[in-house]
């Protein structure tokens, strides 16, 4: 697949509203399949887990913000992922974290709450995303979380002992990353390609170019003419090679057309 991406690294994004939409084709890819059986794979060990641990990273990240005197954003939920001793030391990577994430949930409101009828939305998270939780979703919201299978469970039983709901009349529905079809599986629990919908991608593993791409084609492979992808992603991505991952953000939003 060939993308009109171009990248920029920020320590901080502009207004949504002054950021130019990148263009993709998905007209092409439909009938495309992803490398390895449309399978995004991340590997998780028992005795060692980084996936888990970069999970819990981000969100001390999360409640150190909803600590601050003025934060940007409240997550409520994030201190049920956090040890007591954690130590916060990050504080250039928790800036750009926070505002990336203060980023992502305004563009995700402000776009649903602009379609009509069903809702769909679609997050490419690390597994202790808290959007469907913490976020003002309005009625008929169906959201879809594509995150490690083991992240995703350890999370939800932590939110459960907490008591977190998702807002009323909304649905919330889980893709494990290890899928072998994810684009099968979101048709299979009610993902409609031929309605409107949303992607954001923020903490989803990606170690590779490939990673990157094989996401493009989930995403242009289901979402239809218009639909918006934005979010996070790491600074090695706008760079030839991928052997230096430096700890800095791209903030990006991306239109697929015809």
């Amino acid at each position: 697949m060939q993308c009109a991406l171009k990248f920029a690294c920020s320590a901080a994004p502009p207004s949504s509203a002054s950021i130019a939409p990148l263009l993709f084709s998905n007209t092409h890819n439909k009938k495309k399949k992803l490398r390895n059986g449309c399978s995004i794979r991340a590997e998780l060990s028992d005795d060692n887990d980084p996936l888990l641990q970069a999970a819990i990273n981000s969100a001390s990240l999360r409640f150190h913000e909803t600590h601050r005197q003025d934060p940007l954003f409240i997550d409520p939920y994030a201190g049920c992922f956090v040890s007591t001793h954690t130590q916060m030391d990050m504080e250039t990577k928790a800036k750009q974290y926070c505002i990336a994430t203060k980023f992502i949930d305004d563009k995700l409101l402000s776009t649903v709450n602009h379609m009509d009828g069903l809702k769909q939305v679609v997050l490419l998270s690390d597994g202790m995303d808290t959007r469907p939780y913490r976020l003002n979703w309005p009625s008929s919201t169906i959201m879809f979380d594509i995150s490690p299978l083991r992240v995703f469970q350890k999370a939800a039983e932590k939110l459960d002992g907490v008591g977190a709901k998702i807002p009323q009349r909304c649905l919330f529905l889980h893709v494990p990353l290890e899928t072998p079809n994810i684009q099968e599986t979101l048709v299979t629990k009610g993902f409609n390609g031929t309605r409107p919908s949303v992607w954001a991608i923020q903490g989803l593993p990606l170690m590779t170019l490939v990673s990157f791409e094989e996401i493009l084609l989930t995403v242009s492979g289901m979402a239809m003419k218009g639909c918006l992808f934005f979010g996070e992603l790491p600074a090695w991505l706008a760079e030839t090679g991928i052997g230096n991952k430096v700890c800095y953000v791209i903030f990006f939003i991306a239109v697929l057309v015809l």
